[in-house]
């Protein structure tokens, strides 16, 4: 109980973000679009394969260098040990994240109704004479416009984004030691999604490169770069294929997964730069990693059409002003304050032995 009791204002925020959304999908006549469980299955699927992969990956290898007859059972049972006084919260938590997401994607295929115009021409004008009359993508485009080196970004930009974003929360939600940051970290996520995803998106509305040409007319602005987009056409985790399906899914008005077309800010960039404040929480090596990684998602997001540079900057600035805002409103917590104080890991220990610290 007193486990569940640290996450409650995790499961207050979600609460009142649902009982917001249904009452404004009510309101403008868009209950059609109010959908809290579409990723309820698919979340908890991907969040105990998150679990299975942890096992496999640090568990089991840590059973086999102790020598042990039964790497796998033992590397269970120490597992089960570790988290067995959070897995009851854990199991709220993930469900809590599965209706949050589900909320937000329907609220954000109700944007088009709060706001029609779209506004791609003045930000790509801006992004434009942010980067002194260059186009971003093109400048990119000398680097890593090369099929393999493509294809790699989208990997590094849908699966692994994925990866992290659920098996994040589900590491942070398993320790006891990490509840500050666990706090920390969800606070600080569900107001990138709330404030950055959908106020700020509804204020700059607008589709990224990939949609230019269906929101402006204008098809040459950016016709290069989703003519070369194309060669991964049917392939795994194409940015070209994904794209079509969303605009797909916009034309014919109906929510799926994914759907939803709003480019400033990125919350891929939002979500890659949380995982690198909170990564270095948990150990500085993997802070260093994700820190790299959300290099890559910067630029993966310009070079594969899905966000003008101006999105990048937008949401990492936004990201930050967040989490050292939660972090305050965390430490002077009163409510907070009796939950164990995480340590940052300077031995480059792995994730697995940390937790056994």
């Amino acid at each position: 109980m007193l486990e569940l009791r640290t996450d409650l204002p995790l499961h207050a925020l979600t609460a009142l973000y649902f009982v917001a959304a249904g009452a404004i999908s009510i309101i403008i006549d868009a209950s059609d679009r109010f959908a809290p469980l579409v990723y309820v299955s698919l979340w908890m699927k991907s969040a105990a394969l998150c679990v299975l992969i942890y096992l496999l990956l640090v568990e089991v290898p840590i059973s086999a260098v102790s020598r042990s007859r039964r790497p796998l059972s033992d590397a269970v049972v120490r597992l089960w040990s570790r988290i067995r006084t959070r897995a009851l919260p854990l199991l709220f938590l993930l469900t809590n994240l599965s209706i949050f997401y589900s909320v937000f994607t329907s609220i954000k295929n109700m944007l088009p109704i709060f706001a029609p115009a779209w506004k791609d021409s003045g930000i790509a004008n801006f992004s434009q004479l942010l980067h002194f009359g260059y186009t971003p993508w093109k400048l990119l485009h000398v680097v890593m416009g090369y099929p393999v080196i493509t294809r790699f970004v989208e990997f590094l930009y849908l699966p692994v984004w994925l990866f992290l974003l659920v098996g994040l929360p589900v590491l942070l939600a398993v320790r006891r030691d990490l509840a500050r940051l666990r706090a920390r970290y969800v606070l600080t996520m569900f107001l990138c999604f709330i404030v950055l995803g959908n106020i700020v998106a509804a204020l700059g509305m607008s589709g990224g490169p990939a949609f230019y040409g269906q929101v402006t007319g204008d098809q040459t602005r950016y016709g290069e770069l989703i003519d070369y987009l194309a060669f991964s056409s049917g392939l795994p985790f194409s940015a070209w294929d994904i794209q079509r399906y969303l605009w797909a899914c916009f034309e014919a008005d109906r929510l799926q997964l994914g759907s939803g077309i709003s480019a400033f800010p990125s919350l891929h960039v939002s979500m890659a730069t949380l995982f690198a404040l909170a990564g270095r929480h948990i150990s500085l090596w993997l802070g260093r990693v994700l820190m790299l990684y959300c290099v890559a998602i910067f630029l993966g997001s310009i070079h594969l059409g899905w966000h003008y540079a101006v999105d990048g900057y937008a949401s990492l600035v936004g990201t930050v002003f967040l989490w050292l805002l939660v972090g305050r409103f965390v430490r002077r917590s009163d409510y907070f304050k009796a939950a164990p104080v995480e340590e940052l890991s300077r031995t480059g220990h792995d994730i697995g032995i940390c937790s056994a610290q």
